[in-house]
């Protein structure tokens, strides 16, 4: 590197030191671009101070420098052992404890590996000089080498340069900064968009929750077959039956008394049929009451077979073995029913259904065959799957009051048949769509029906 021997020695008065500096000073704050004002800091800062040669060393975020400038080399050549050299050097200083103080450099504080070089391309004396701004963050500092020791005067006044250079980088540099900083954020918000946008588009199954129960396929309803009052049941719910076992049973006090009242009526009628036959070869008026009081027999006879049938419904019998499927019986105990109301249902163990009610405004994947998942409340980590085989074409008030469609799902094969009766939450799974009309398709809906549109 050239070195500038016939450079100006600094002033012996005090006056000119002290005018020198405010020169430089008001030339950095005054400095029109980065270019110029790195020529100023290498350049002609030996109008105040003089030394052989100065290099300016750009830091970066992790304290590694970059040599950016040298006195009297219009482009330095960093790829020269020496370029490289400094640069190690500096960084060391730079990232060292030392680093945000003017000190006097020497081979001891370079790392092995540099110090065996420090007599190569390390000069007399070496002066580190950080530049940092308001912040305190130093992000330059200038490398000034001599044969001759630096005395305290000297120490001095470019200590103070140092920081009018410091502000003046640090302003020169702010706006990069910002600019890189609002590009760095610019290219992140796009980066962040399309990757919200790539995965919006991402295909999903379109699903739907409503709640489920395990009901029996093709239950045997057992309805009131009289009018009347339950008096008694012979079994609890969800009891297993035999085929002809008895259910419940009627109040029987009022059919009895019918019965014995058309058994007597019955007899009565009889007695006088057989009256009026007997004395009809004799009386012509018996006679002719003959065929009225043979009818009224067959009257008599017809309501006692009546109340004889109605004696032998009192206890109803299962027509079929399976679950005796009803709610409590202190429900139905003491209760009038009419004729054809139900009051249980016999359903196979073996055979069971998914009962799925769902929301009209859930309905939108009631496709035959599409695949179902009830998670039980007892157990929502073990789904019973299923597939849709029946929607039902008009939606029905549920006992909650939702209008809601009626959808049985047939159990798949191959897993544990579970207890009729239990409930749990029912996924209805459909064709594939975009994430964005999965996540907002009730939004969108709702603002479509506030807007009218």
């Amino acid at each position: 590197m050239p070195d500038d021997a016939g450079a100006a020695r600094p002033t012996s008065q005090p006056m000119n030191g002290l005018i020198l500096l405010l020169n430089l000073q008001q030339d950095a704050r005054q400095a029109p671009d980065e270019k110029a004002l790195r020529f100023l800091m290498v350049n002609h800062t030996r109008r105040l101070v003089a030394y052989q040669q100065a290099f300016l060393m750009v830091l970066d975020a992790g304290g590694k420098a970059r040599m950016e400038a040298a006195a009297n080399i219009a482009v330095p050549e960093r790829d020269a052992p020496m370029s490289r050299w400094l640069e190690a050097a500096a960084t060391a200083i730079a990232t060292g404890p030392e680093a945000k103080r003017p000190h006097n450099v020497t081979a001891q504080e370079m790392p092995a590996a540099l110090m065996a070089d420090w007599g190569q391309w390390g000069a007399g004396h070496t002066l580190w000089l950080p530049l940092h701004g308001p912040d305190g963050v130093v992000t330059a500092g200038l490398w000034l080498t001599r044969e001759q020791p630096w005395n305290e005067g000297e120490l001095t006044l470019l200590a103070n340069l140092a920081g009018a250079y410091g502000h003046a980088w640090w302003a020169m540099n702010r706006t990069k900064r910002q600019t890189g900083r609002w590009v760095l954020n610019s290219r992140r918000m796009l980066m962040i968009g399309a990757a919200i946008l790539a995965i919006l588009v991402v295909p999903v199954r379109q699903s739907t929750l409503a709640p489920g129960e395990i009901s029996p396929r093709d239950p045997l309803i057992v309805a009131a077959p009289l009018e009347g009052v339950i008096r008694r049941f012979h079994v609890q719910p969800n009891d297993a039956v035999t085929e002809g076992q008895p259910l419940f049973s009627f109040e029987d006090m009022v059919l009895k008394s019918r019965l014995e009242v058309a058994r007597k009526s019955l007899t009565s009628a009889e007695a006088e049929w057989l009256t009026a036959s007997q004395g009809a070869f004799g009386d012509p008026q018996s006679k002719a009451r003959v065929a009225q009081l043979k009818a009224q027999v067959e009257l008599r006879k017809a309501e006692l077979d009546y109340a004889a049938d109605l004696m032998d419904r009192v206890t109803v019998k299962a027509e079929r073995a399976g679950i005796a499927v009803f709610t409590n019986t202190n429900d139905w105990l003491g209760r009038p029913v009419t004729v054809g109301e139900r009051i249980m249902t016999l359903a196979d163990a073996d055979q069971a259904e998914i009962d799925v009610q769902v929301p009209v405004s859930d309905a939108l994947v009631l496709e035959k065959g599409a695949a179902v998942s009830l998670f039980l409340n007892v157990d929502p980590l073990n789904p019973v799957r299923g597939h849709i085989v029946h929607a039902s074409y008009e939606p029905g008030l549920t006992p909650g009051g939702v209008l809601a469609y009626r959808v049985r799902a047939e159990l798949d094969p191959d897993q544990p048949m579970p207890r009729i009766g239990m409930r749990g939450t029912a996924r209805i799974q459909g064709d594939r769509v975009p994430l964005a009309f999965y996540l907002f398709r009730r939004p969108l809906a709702a603002i479509r029906q506030a807007v009218g549109l």
